[in-house]
């Protein structure tokens, strides 16, 4: 959601910014960036996240992407 918020493909935040925006631990949010690195839906690096692949990340959440945010940012469903 914060991409689609901004300008561009990077969104600059910390591992541990995120974490704390999720709720959740520091290293739960370098695991999750890792895995999605290996399926080649992000790159990461200290303090930048690039969005690679914005339709698989999509796809990845199986429905969880809100429909409004889908509907409000003109995402095609697929």
């Amino acid at each position: 959601m914060v991409h689609d918020r901004g300008e561009g493909d990077k969104i600059y935040l910390t591992h541990e910014f995120l974490a704390t925006m999720l709720g959740a631990r520091r290293p739960g949010v370098t695991t999750a960036l890792q895995m999605l690195e290996y399926r080649g839906l992000v790159h990461a690096r200290r303090g930048e996240i690039t969005i690679v692949d914005r339709a698989g990340m999509i796809k990845l959440t199986h429905g969880a992407y809100g429909e409004e945010e889908q509907r409000h940012f003109g995402i095609a469903h697929g």
